[in-house]
């Protein structure tokens, strides 16, 4: 469809002119609407217009969205065009911008860090798993995940997310027959018409979009497939070909992407090799998407500001993978239970991982804090700073926590919204500990460790 001078109605009457195309999905294309911030969906599927329109009168009904970013619609448009028009937040673009790499780029490191880097598509990754796990919580299928139906902050240095395809939302006990998806994210199940949309089905096109965006390369499109007869492609998508990292059988391997060592954390890599090896053709298998977000965001914590090509990297390289820089001091924060019968922390497995580099702040958010999933994970509580080999700390919810010491004279101090200092040391997890909760009650807490920069 050529969209320049077009004009569309809706069936109140309002007339929108079309601008440029944002995106495309299973079942039709976005376009921006001119001089405001509202989009039109223009739905392809004419045979099944009736049942379209009912589809789509019911989504505005469906469910109290309690502030998800997700782009309801506000007004069916009239026909003979079939769509809808919704509400678009300004400066979003679509995810697959940062997915697509353009013909004419000479540098790919240059162009994948001006995009934000590695730090930002964790995070966008993590909040747009995050919205659709808070879906699935309510009963939901969103149906057809997309680069191109998932939106991001155009600012690099943002990273809010925005679902503008909300014509396929349903609950899943009526989603059984509904088989739409976008080609090269579609599940191998739905792919084949062997079974409708449902979480699971939701989980592997969000699995390849993680993949790609933070890999650069298509979890199932190797070498074989990218050498070989376009009929190779479709024996990928279903399934029938060894997916690109099958560490027994590298018939489709390929060394395009990223080193997988540098984009995902231990915990992604194992996410990667349960969505496309055993998860790829039996379902139960796959990962969930709560996991996603849970090991999104894990990773995201553990990466470090390098202070040569600003750029961010995993803590546990040595040396920056994007320009060799030497890895700067920082310290390593293990979010631990406090248990006061016992009197201290006990030795057990950390809760969460957090790096903390000279470079930038620290925020402790509710997710670190309390344990908080959903929106209100991202209230800001407590605010670090390294400064040398010294940690400033700071309250910035009006919540009082504690600092102790486990040294001789024991020290308990209290944090409020004035900056207390106190020293790290390296190897000296226990030293001194942040409580998140009353001394007297099991809680959350931090410990700290000092690891020394490379070249020190």
């Amino acid at each position: 469809m050529t969209v320049e001078g077009k004009r569309v109605v809706d069936e109140l009457g309002h007339v929108y002119e079309l601008e440029k195309k944002l995106g495309s999905g299973g079942q039709g294309t976005v376009f921006a609407v001119k001089g405001g911030k509202l989009a039109v969906k223009i739905l392809s599927d004419r045979s099944r217009r009736d049942y379209l329109r009912l589809q789509l009168r019911q989504v505005r009904m469906l469910f109290d969205l309690g502030g998800l970013p997700i782009a309801t619609p506000k007004e069916m448009l009239k026909p003979p065009r079939l769509g809808y028009v919704m509400e678009l937040l300004t400066g979003m673009v679509p995810l697959s911008n940062l997915i697509n790499v353009p013909k004419n780029i000479n540098c790919l490191v240059e162009w994948y860090l001006e995009g934000g880097g590695l730090r930002r598509r964790l995070l966008l990754l993590a909040h747009c798993s995050e919205t659709l796990s808070q879906l699935h919580g309510k009963g939901l299928v969103y149906t057809d995940p997309s680069p191109d139906n998932i939106f991001v902050s155009a600012d690099v240095d943002a990273h809010e997310i925005w679902l503008i395809d909300a014509d396929n939302l349903h609950y899943e006990s009526s989603a059984s027959s509904i088989n739409c998806y976008t080609p090269g994210w579609g599940a191998p199940e739905l792919v084949m018409e062997k079974s409708g949309a449902n979480t699971l089905t939701d989980a592997h096109a969000f699995a390849v979009i993680a993949f790609k965006t933070l890999c650069l390369v298509h979890p199932l499109m190797g070498d074989m497939v990218n050498d070989g007869e376009p009929e190779l492609e479709t024996q990928a998508e279903i399934g029938n070909l060894p997916w690109i990292d099958d560490p027994e059988d590298t018939i489709n391997s390929t060394n395009q992407g990223f080193p997988r060592n540098i984009v995902l954390s231990p915990g992604l890599s194992k996410l990667c090799q349960r969505s496309f090896k055993a998860g790829l053709k039996e379902p139960k298998q796959r990962p969930g998407i709560a996991q996603w977000t849970e090991k999104l965001y894990s990773a995201a914590d553990v990466t470090i500001h390098c202070p040569e090509c600003n750029s961010t990297y995993y803590a546990n390289q040595r040396f920056c993978p994007w320009c060799k820089h030497p890895r700067p001091t920082f310290v390593l924060i293990k979010i631990q239970r406090w248990e006061p019968l016992a009197g201290r922390f006990k030795e057990q497995e950390a809760l969460q991982v957090v790096a903390l580099t000279s470079s930038e702040p620290l925020i402790l958010t509710s997710r670190i804090v309390s344990g908080r999933t959903g929106i209100d994970s991202h209230n800001p509580n407590i605010e670090l700073i390294l400064e040398g080999e010294n940690i400033k700390v700071r309250s910035l919810n009006g919540q009082c926590f504690w600092l102790t010491s486990e040294g001789r004279p024991r020290v308990e101090t209290e944090i409020r919204d004035r900056w207390l200092r106190f020293p790290a040391q390296p190897g000296q997890y226990g030293s001194w500990l942040l409580h998140f909760g009353n001394l007297d009650y099991s809680h959350r807490l931090a410990t700290f460790n000092l690891v020394r920069g490379a070249n020190v």
